[in-house]
């Protein structure tokens, strides 16, 4: 008996020694987490609490606040309700221990320019380039999932886009390659909010790769694949495709009661973290456009409809935006029979609008007035009589040189043009003094 306790005795200060290692250990890794993660992320890491469950082989970590403070990195802060970090006992002793991440209830702010950086070109220097200092590696996430987020995106001129109800899940192939699975319920950009989105994300020490991009935007879809570099000014090249998506979702504010209708097209852009170029084609369908008010006057003077608001039979452009400025060429909105637009048009970053347009009214219709059609639309082709017009303004005040031309011509038409449509005439000249 005697022996029999002394043995119970050894084994239990064996395992109180035991333990008091594993706790000294756990202590440890929960330095080490900290440490880690603010080196990995360049940032200032703080936790409220730690608690630690040996059933579950995990360590709960709750009211984590990162205080991003590299310069450089495109981030503000972040929150994490709580993280549950799961380990495997017998790697505990590990030089390098593999551990899993369960992220819940998280959110991050990130920006297009870092808070008090120019926009400039200008090479970045000192501290903006530096990588972030190394530290042994003591522990190494193979596994990542996050549930429950919020990520939001300010960019220039208080304008902010936030990424609703994201999870994603993200694998580590132990070769420093990462494959990710995100999906997010929704985003907001101001007041439009596309459906649901998702990517495949694979990532390593050189680019990340986007592939699998699929956003609702009812009821058409956006896809798309890309890469982005790691290296130096990061590289990016995205190619998208559009589909039947509204085009309220695609244009500014001052342009969204002005036109409707779904866009079909492609996109490419490329470019890095300091500029870029996107160029494609894209398609209007049942596309009715009130950009043209003037346009309504010129067609109703020589008895035809006023197509302002009203469903044309093709809309097509290339485009290509560039430092700010959109460049629309090619440009072809028909309406049969009636009138049709061509000619391209830039609009600058303040939306100031500036286009060389030609506009067609029928052969037959202006043959009825030769001196219209001699003066004003002289160019004969497809059926069509043709007149450049000059745009100028901005969205809500386009002026145009047209209206000052038709007026010339119809008083040397004589009483016939003007008697047609006095009245039309008339607002034609009460538009052009305003």
């Amino acid at each position: 008996m005697k022996r029999l306790l002394i043995g119970i005795l050894i084994l239990l200060i064996l395992l109180a020694g035991i333990g008091g290692v594993v706790w000294w250990k756990i202590s440890e890794l929960k330095k080490n987490l900290v440490r880690d993660l603010g080196t990995a992320l360049g940032a200032k890491v703080e936790v409220a609490s730690f608690s630690f469950d040996p059933w579950h082989r995990e360590i709960r970590a709750t009211g984590i606040s990162l205080i991003n403070e590299r310069p450089g990195a495109p981030w503000e802060k972040g929150d994490i309700s709580q993280a549950s970090i799961r380990f495997r006992l017998r790697k505990l002793f590990a030089p390098t221990m593999p551990i899993q991440v369960e992220v819940s209830s998280w959110s991050v702010v990130l920006h297009s320019t870092p808070p008090g950086a120019s926009a400039s070109t200008e090479t970045p220097t000192g501290d903006e380039t530096a990588p972030p200092p190394t530290a042994p590696e003591t522990l190494r996430v193979v596994h990542l999932s996050a549930r429950q987020g919020e990520v939001q995106i300010h960019l220039a001129n208080d304008r902010q886009v936030t990424l609703h109800n994201v999870d994603f899940e993200a694998l580590n192939n132990n070769a420093g390659t990462w494959i990710t699975h995100l999906k997010t319920a929704s985003i907001q950009a101001g007041s439009l909010e596309t459906g649901p989105g998702s990517v495949q994300l694979r990532s390593d020490r050189e680019k990340i790769t986007l592939s699998q991009l699929r956003l609702q935007c009812d009821p058409g879809m956006i896809t798309g694949e890309g890469e982005i570099s790691l290296a130096d000014k990061h590289a990016i090249h995205l190619t998208l495709k559009a589909t039947q998506v509204p085009v309220t979702m695609l244009v500014g504010l001052q342009w969204r009661m002005k036109m409707s209708g779904l866009v079909t097209g492609d996109l490419t852009f490329a470019g890095d973290d300091q500029t870029g170029t996107a160029r494609g084609q894209l398609s209007v369908s049942a596309g009715k456009f009130n950009v043209l008010p003037w346009l309504g006057k010129v067609t109703a003077l020589v008895n035809l409809p006023d197509i302002s608001n009203v469903e044309v039979d093709q809309a097509t452009t290339d485009y290509e935006w560039k430092d700010g400025t959109l460049h629309l060429t090619n440009l072809d909105v028909r309406k049969n029979d009636v009138t049709r637009i061509a000619g391209k048009v830039d609009i600058d970053p303040q939306g100031q609008v500036d286009g060389q347009l030609k506009l067609g009214l029928p052969s037959t219709v202006t043959a009825r007035w030769p001196k219209l059609q001699e003066k004003v639309f002289s160019t004969q082709l497809d059926n069509y009589n043709w007149a450049d017009v000059h745009l100028i303004g901005p969205a809500d005040h386009l002026q145009e040189d047209l209206t000052p031309r038709l007026l010339a011509a119809g008083a040397e038409e004589g009483g016939n043009l003007l008697n047609q449509g006095a009245q039309k005439a008339y607002d034609v000249l009460k538009d052009f003094l305003k």
